[in-house]
């Protein structure tokens, strides 16, 4: 790949990361949550379904990936349990505010760990979106076919480079609002709005 194309690949990474979605409201949601932790977890999970449709675009295994179409459902239903077994928490929260605790707690949550990163991997393996992206509009713009090794990992760079980017900005934008809402005794509200988004995006997912 040319220079040319990879800062038009680079461009087209920054406008589908950045563009407001559900995978973005729910790892901001995640963050205000639980925590900036989670945040991570989640915008983690979410590159790394991102990097596998990248990786089935390039070595041609679109074919396989559409004949294993049928299946995507089951990808939707963990993610949309999960996404909502998330809401039900932020809606007890909401409904049953406990006293606030340290933001640092979030840490202290390994048993949600997995769930939120499985949540983040489920997002961009079952969005249309994302799928349409990798599978569609990148062999329509770029030969694939000439993307060699060098240019694979170049890729893939740029791809965690914006995700690094595009996921501080959310999560540390998310993490000082939630220190505001503790601090203001206002996060039971959150919560709820919390639990809206969540289902919000579980259904989305489900009907997409």
């Amino acid at each position: 790949m040319t220079l040319a194309s990879l800062a038009a690949f680079g461009g087209a990474l920054f406008i589908l990361f950045f563009t407001p979605g559900p995978g973005n409201a729910a790892m901001v949601a995640r963050t205000i949550d639980a925590g900036p932790v989670h945040g991570w977890l989640y915008g983690s999970g979410i590159i790394t379904g991102d990097i596998v449709w990248l990786t089935v675009a390039v070595t041609g295994l679109a074919a396989l990936a559409e004949r294993a179409g049928p299946y995507v459902w089951i990808g939707k239903a963990i993610g949309v349990a999960i996404l909502l077994w998330m809401a039900w928490g932020s809606l007890r929260s909401g409904l049953w505010p406990k006293p606030p605790a340290p933001v640092t707690s979030g840490l202290k949550r390994t048993a949600g760990y997995g769930a939120t990163y499985l949540a983040g991997v489920a997002m961009p393996l079952t969005n249309p979106k994302a799928i349409l992206f990798y599978l569609a509009f990148l062999p329509a713009f770029f030969d694939l076919s000439t993307v060699r090794m060098t240019d694979y990992a170049v890729m893939v760079a740029m791809m965690l480079a914006l995700f690094m980017l595009t996921t501080a900005v959310h999560v540390t934008l998310a993490e000082r609002a939630r220190g505001w809402l503790v601090a203001k005794g206002v996060k039971s509200r959150a919560d709820l709005a919390t639990a809206f988004v969540m289902a919000s995006v579980a259904v989305w997912l489900a009907i997409s």
